[in-house]
């Protein structure tokens, strides 16, 4: 009879750890496919001066293009790529409307063609024109992706125009953030990054923060268009004529993550 018993028991606990077995294997299953359909891989998308047949023939601008285009075809890549996209032609966009496109090549196109049309109308000007851009994957983590852009962009005048810009990703989404996204209790930790400010640039809380020269609208302090939030860093980011001149150049504010960890919610 014990030995029956014991048979039984045993027949049992083995049927158990075979479920757990057969349970776990499907859940792992599951976690790599999840992991499958949100991981992001990466590719570069480049595009060059001579890439434009007319260009073979003709003077054209100076172009330089290298951005990140997202792989996988998924709806959060989907949703990066297209964000991504109207970002660079927007670049282009700020410096003339009229080659606003529905694709990058299409925009670089339109910028070639406007030159001929500025050598048509003013064929004894010296100035050439110029499209600088290139894009690096500054963090990626379990739950964000950021995109750092630089450029520079030259139609003629005194000088071109150059910037940083971020773009953060939700990276379970593919949503685009905003500052409000990416900050709880943005109005206490814009009042943090303004002490900052002042004690950089050695402006009295009792001052204007323009009275050193900057040109924040109103008189009042605001965060800049720019951030990012990386693994172990925030970046805030003014580009020229947004806080301040030209001359002043880029400026530039840092923080370890742990110093206003309280602020983030990504």
């Amino acid at each position: 009879m014990l030995k029956k018993t014991l048979t039984v028991f045993i027949m049992v606990m083995v049927a158990i750890v075979c479920y757990n077995c057969k349970n776990d294997k499907s859940n792992s299953t599951k976690e790599n496919e999840h992991n499958k359909e949100t991981q992001l891989i990466f590719s570069r998308e480049i595009i060059k001066t001579d890439d434009f047949e007319i260009c073979k023939q003709e003077n054209c601008p100076r172009i330089d293009i290298n951005y990140l285009v997202a792989e996988n075809n998924t709806p959060i890549a989907k949703r990066i790529n297209k964000k991504n996209t109207e970002h660079i032609i927007g670049i282009f966009n700020d410096t003339n409307d009229s080659i606003r496109k529905n694709s990058v090549r299409e925009t670089i196109k339109a910028f070639i063609n406007d030159y001929f049309s500025f050598k048509e109308e003013f064929p004894e000007s010296p100035a050439e024109y110029e499209a600088q851009l290139s894009q690096k994957l500054i963090s990626e983590t379990d739950s964000l992706l950021v995109i750092e852009t630089n450029f520079y962009l030259f139609t003629g005048g005194a000088h071109g125009y150059g910037a940083t810009r971020f773009l953060n990703f939700d990276a379970h989404t593919g949503a685009y953030l905003t500052h409000q996204d990416l900050f709880k209790n943005l109005n206490e930790f814009t009042a943090f990054v303004e002490k900052a400010f002042r004690k950089k640039y050695n402006i009295p809380a009792e001052e204007n923060i323009n009275s050193k020269g900057f040109f924040f609208e109103n008189d009042t302090f605001a965060l800049p268009e720019n951030i990012a939030v990386t693994d172990n860093e925030v970046l805030l980011v003014y580009n020229r004529y947004e806080a301040a001149s030209y001359a002043q150049g880029e400026i530039k504010l840092v923080f370890p993550r742990e110093e206003v960890a309280k602020w983030l919610q990504y």
